[in-house]
């Protein structure tokens, strides 16, 4: 694959945005939200997700111009009507509210209803430790994709967790996962590279493992027949955990859906309501003796001392390597599939946006 220019990767971000019809303020937070996604190497959400909110734009789904609204606030909660728009932008503006709940009573819960796909969980997650807050962030997902431990058939999305813990002067403790084996992203991102799938990540309704990354992604997310399906955290078997995996997927449907009044799982024809969950926790309130940030620092630290299986392998501790991505992919440049590129760029002349990518130079 070759490599672009950042910059030239957030202005063509910004450009289909505008193609589109997003007004400036949610350009620039989607914008922001996807671009440092894919510094940080989480390339199934970045600017790869463009054609798939254009087709969201196209049939209905996605209104492009809205703004998400507080619908409903009480101490330390609220809720925002997301009105369909981009998700970013409602998510956004929850972890916001969340966080200055925090500030104020300890703790702050924002939950979002009527909303898309919302990019990576921690981005938001990782809003909160900016603010020296801890985060999590959960969301529901569209479409039936993860099928439960010991089903033949989906019902759940990648129903994702993300984790944040601040650590002063330094980057967060960081955890970014799907509660499926991976998300249905990571299998496009296979796709778009013409690369079969490289483990056990999707299973047929008699438990048969399938490769094909393309028609995978084709069949889950737009054919919606339910004869494929990603299997949970943990794969198919008891022994290997996977019904772990489908309880983590089920406590983070029940914290984004139900609370915020969003949908049940499944497939929907047309537009699917799906919900959001942050929560921050300011650690100043719990008048702990030691500071919560140097805890985090002194446990990272320990993790990253232990002795490695491979002494060329240095042991990392969770989000290491995200940040190690994002400094690289800085100096280095974003890679891109050919393919995307391609598409990207049929994409621009679809909406009249400028095509902006550049090779690294």
């Amino acid at each position: 694959m070759k490599r672009y220019a950042p910059h030239t990767v957030r202005a063509q971000i910004d450009s289909v945005l505008q193609g589109l019809g997003a007004d400036p303020r949610t350009r620039e937070i989607c914008t922001e939200v996807m671009y440092d996604t894919d510094l940080m190497g989480v390339d199934s959400h970045g600017i790869s997700m463009l054609p798939y909110y254009a087709a969201e734009v196209a049939n209905g789904n996605l209104v492009p111009d809205a703004q998400p609204v507080v619908a409903h606030a009480a101490g330390a909660v609220a809720r925002i009507d997301g009105m369909r728009t981009f998700g970013h932008t409602g998510a956004h503006l929850a972890m916001t509210k969340a966080i200055e709940a925090a500030q104020s009573f300890g703790v702050g819960i924002g939950v979002v209803n009527r909303s898309n796909h919302y990019g990576a969980a921690g981005y938001y997650a990782r809003m909160a430790a900016d603010a020296g807050l801890m985060g999590i962030s959960l969301c529901s997902t569209a479409n039936a994709l993860q099928i439960p431990h010991g089903a033949r058939f989906p019902l759940m999305g990648t129903n994702p967790i993300a984790f944040a813990a601040p650590v002063p002067g330094e980057n967060p403790v960081l955890v970014d996962m799907a509660t499926s084996v991976v998300p249905l992203n990571k299998v496009k991102v296979y796709g778009l590279k013409g690369e079969p799938l490289p483990s056990e990540w999707v299973a047929d309704p008699d438990g048969n493992p399938v490769y094909d990354a393309a028609e995978v992604y084709e069949r889950l997310e737009f054919g919606k027949d339910g004869g494929v399906g990603l299997l949970p955290l943990g794969g198919e078997t008891f022994f290997g955990g996977g019904h772990k995996g489908s309880a983590l997927a089920t406590m983070v449907q029940i914290l984004s859906a139900a609370l915020s009044g969003a949908g049940q799982p499944g497939n929907v024809d047309g537009y699917q309501d799906i919900g959001y969950f942050f929560l921050a926790i300011d650690p100043a309130f719990f008048g702990a003796p030691a500071e919560a940030g140097e805890y985090v620092r002194e446990l990272r630290n320990t993790i990253r001392a232990m002795e490695p299986t491979d002494p060329q392998r240095p042991v990392q501790a969770t989000g290491d390597r995200d940040f190690l991505t994002r400094e690289e992919r800085s100096r280095e440049g974003i890679p891109l599939a050919d393919a995307l590129v391609d598409g990207l760029r049929e994409l621009c002349g679809r909406v009249g946006a400028e095509f902006t990518l550049a090779p690294q130079q």
